[in-house]
């Protein structure tokens, strides 16, 4: 860093700014308890303490290639229709799986081949009061021909139903969900397991490659999450063994070992019908409504740049304190259905919408001052002010701009999850790439203003 000296009379303005900024440094290292022993006070009547908050704050929106979302633990079904993002709608394809041969005595008799879907009981989207119309249908091609799903991904399938169920959604209440299939492939596979032709799981695949679960081409109610994995879902053949003394019932469980969700947000009709396809081109708040957008799911992200700010490194004899971010959500877009993320992570970007990487290839997070970790914000109700708001400490950022000398440090993205630092692949497993929450922001310009940016330095006084 390289300071430059002003000198007026005897007094330097550099040593002030250094004073004051060495001054707030040593506190935010002191802990409670900490005795401090010796400080030279800077003269009051040299410095003033001052705030602002009318930054310019530019809002814009990028969209993903895609979201990596194979191997969840959580299966997205459903649809509905959101005013700013279009029709809305999720499926899952998955692989039931025998672990070993199945065999089943000669004198069983079969009942029934069943889908057991367990509730995610901590997760819905959308308005669940409406009837969510359910098909199955078998997949044509086994999903473990490839390593890696993304949201927007599909498998071929056999456009038979062999199985629908309808349901009035009761996620918190339910804990499972079962749909009866055909009993033309239950009665194929329980015919093939009493004459021990099935061995091996390749067996059970040769009959069935895969299933997928999709909503009703015209539902608009919600998204429903179901456990993936553990037993939580699975494919049961149902049989019973009748005898003189007891009538046994028994069944036989097929995994479900592998999976992956189809997301898609179709917006034909609303502001982010001009998203262009590039992820490499943001679409402009200016020229969406004067709004910005994410959505986890789907790979929308806002983009938020101040592109003035790095002018106070030009004003002479000031240093900035802090700087905090307000994001408060357009209130028209908010619904008991349509609820906001419970929490917002900001990640660093390029002026190619690039993500910054730290030294393990993970997207760069915007750090709190101090390195103490990346900048978060739950969402926040003030109910004395009447406000619901995201605020965000960006002290560090704003501190990178006034200190770097390149003038393009880039912007941030706002987006409702983290990263997968384990794997290459980011959002692999992630709550982002199992989730279809949202957010709306109006811009500076908007009448329902969204952002803010609460600035705090310090100016010194020339003699």
């Amino acid at each position: 860093m390289k300071f430059k000296s002003y000198s007026l009379g005897g007094s330097s303005i550099v040593n002030k700014l250094l004073i004051i900024i060495g001054f707030a440094f040593s506190l935010m290292a002191c802990e409670w308890g900490d005795e401090i022993k010796s400080i030279a006070q800077p003269n009051a009547d040299d410095f003033a303490v001052l705030a602002t908050d009318t930054v310019t704050i530019q809002l814009s929106t990028i969209a993903a290639d895609s979201v990596m979302t194979n191997r969840p633990s959580r299966m997205l079904f459903g649809a509905f229709k959101d005013p700013y993002f279009g029709k809305v709608r999720t499926m899952n394809f998955f692989q039931p799986t025998a672990e070993s041969g199945v065999s089943i005595a000669q004198e069983a008799v079969y009942d029934s081949l069943i889908l057991s879907l367990q509730f995610d009981n901590k997760f819905s989207y959308g308005d669940t009061t409406k009837p969510l119309n359910l098909s199955v249908y078998r997949l044509l091609t086994d999903i473990m021909d490839k390593s890696s799903y993304w949201n927007h991904n599909t498998t071929s399938y056999d456009p038979t139903v062999i199985g629908k169920a309808t349901i009035v959604p009761r996620p918190f209440t339910t804990p499972l969900l079962k749909v009866r299939l055909s009993d033309a492939i239950g009665k194929q596979v329980f015919e093939m397991a009493k004459s021990n032709q099935l061995t091996s799981s390749t067996d059970w695949l040769n009959v069935v490659k895969g299933l997928v679960v999709m909503p009703g081409a015209a539902d608009n109610g919600a998204v429903i999450g179901f456990k993936s994995g553990n037993d939580s879902t699975s494919v049961q053949l149902h049989y019973h063994t009748p005898s003189v003394s007891e009538f046994k019932k028994d069944s036989t469980i097929f995994k479900v070992m592998e999976s992956y969700n189809h997301i898609t947000a179709d917006p034909t009709g609303t502001q982010l019908a001009k998203l262009p396809a590039n992820r490499r081109i943001a679409l402009p708040s200016t020229q969406s409504g004067n709004m910005a957008f994410m959505q986890a799911g789907t790979g929308i992200m806002m983009r938020v740049d101040l592109p003035y700010l790095k002018n106070f490194k030009y004003t002479k004899y000031t240093a900035i304190n802090k700087a905090y971010l307000r994001v408060r959500p357009l209130r028209a877009s908010i619904s008991d259905y349509l609820r906001v993320p419970p929490v917002l992570y900001l990640y660093r970007i390029d002026k190619n919408n690039q993500f910054y990487t730290d030294a393990n290839g993970s997207p760069q997070a915007v750090q709190v001052l101090g390195g103490q970790g990346g900048v978060f914000s739950t969402y926040r109700k003030d109910l004395v002010n009447n406000d619901e708001y995201y605020e965000f400490d960006i002290s560090s950022f704003a501190t990178e701009i006034m200190v770097s000398e390149s003038n393009d440090i880039g912007g941030f993205v706002i987006r409702s999850g983290t990263f997968n630092t384990q794997s290459s692949f980011r959002d692999a497993g992630t709550d982002y790439s199992m989730n279809v929450n949202r957010l709306v922001v109006g811009d500076q310009y908007n009448a329902n203003r969204g952002v803010e940016l609460k600035l705090f330095y310090t100016e010194v006084k020339p003699k």
